[in-house]
C-alpha cells in the first residue's frame, strides 16, 4: 500500500515537472519571437522589444518611452517606467502571434499609454 502511494506521488511529480518544463519552453520561445520592432496596422504605434524586459513605445505623443514587460505563456505583463514618472501598476494582457502579426488585447484593463482595445502589430522588417 505504501509503495503504491509512493509510486503515485512520483508519477504525479514527474507529470507536474514535465508540464512546468513545457510552459517554460513556450515562454522562452515566445520571448525570442517577440523581440524586435512592431508597428500597429493603423500606423499609430511602434513597439520595440529591445531585450527580455525592456520595451520602447513611440507614437504621436511619446517618443521612445520606456516600459517594462514580462512574457508568460499566453499573456504579457506591461508596466510604464518612462520619463513621465507616472506611478501605475503593471497589467497583464492576452497576446497571440499569427504569421508576422502580434495581437495584444488591452481591452481587459487600462494599460498606461495604450488604448483599451485589441491592437494588431505587424513585424517591422
Amino acid at each position: 500500500m505504501i509503495a503504491n502511494n509512493i509510486s503515485r506521488l512520483v508519477l504525479t511529480l514527474i507529470i507536474f515537472l514535465t508540464l512546468i518544463s513545457c510552459d517554460k519552453e513556450n515562454e522562452i520561445e515566445s520571448q525570442i519571437k517577440i523581440l524586435g520592432t512592431w508597428i500597429s496596422v493603423d500606423k499609430s504605434d511602434t513597439l520595440e522589444f529591445a531585450n527580455k524586459k525592456d520595451l520602447y513605445k513611440s507614437n504621436s505623443t511619446m517618443r521612445h518611452d520606456h516600459f517594462d514587460y514580462t512574457v508568460y505563456n499566453d499573456s504579457i505583463e506591461i508596466g510604464y517606467d518612462g520619463i513621465l514618472y507616472v506611478l501605475v501598476l503593471p497589467t497583464k494582457h492576452k497576446y497571440s502571434f499569427s504569421g508576422d502579426n502580434l495581437t495584444i488585447d488591452f481591452s481587459n484593463r487600462d494599460c498606461y499609454g495604450f488604448d483599451r482595445k485589441a491592437i494588431v502589430y505587424a513585424r517591422y522588417k
